[in-house]
């Protein structure tokens, strides 16, 4: 089970994210590995290491980051985006089921519960020419995008 919370956000906002980049090659390897170093006690979506996701994605978090450590809180994210809520558990396994678009476009879709109903969290993915895939945002449960969340003014 994985508890979160957003009051642990603050403490782990400056450790540095130790995951190894996988074969950036796919797609799903790549959203399984960002899943992993973003979710539960290992981190959050905020600690994304920058090889798994996209430059306008990576400082649009890199600048909620900052902007969490500066201000002691909450700035434009007030709950975690794979639960879509402040606290709960991802129950059992998660699935992943891949919709390429195009050669450099496409969508992993996370599958998992949650207090027991199922969840699905969107990740589009993009990449440059034959490189490497990234995430380049988060579409929560409720189809709320954390990159849109992001764009917002601080209040």
């Amino acid at each position: 089970m994985r508890k979160t919370g957003m009051f642990m956000i603050a403490g782990l906002l400056l450790a540095p994210a130790a995951q190894a980049a996988p074969a950036c090659e796919d797609a799903v390897g790549v959203a399984r590995a960002f899943f992993e170093a973003t979710s539960g006690d290992a981190g959050y979506v905020l600690d994304a290491p920058r090889e798994l996701v996209s430059p306008a994605f990576g400082k649009a978090l890199r600048e909620e980051r900052a902007c969490q450590a500066r201000e002691e809180g909450i700035c434009t994210i007030d709950s975690d985006p794979w639960l879509d809520a402040q606290d709960g558990d991802i129950e059992g396994p998660v699935r992943y089921g891949w919709n390429e678009t195009s050669a450099t476009v496409g969508q992993v879709e996370l599958r998992y519960s949650v207090w027991k109903k199922p969840y699905v969290t969107r990740l589009p993915m993009v990449r440059k020419g034959q490189g490497c895939w990234q995430v380049d945002d988060v579409i929560t449960q409720s189809g709320r995008s954390v990159r849109r969340i992001l764009a917002q003014p601080v209040p």
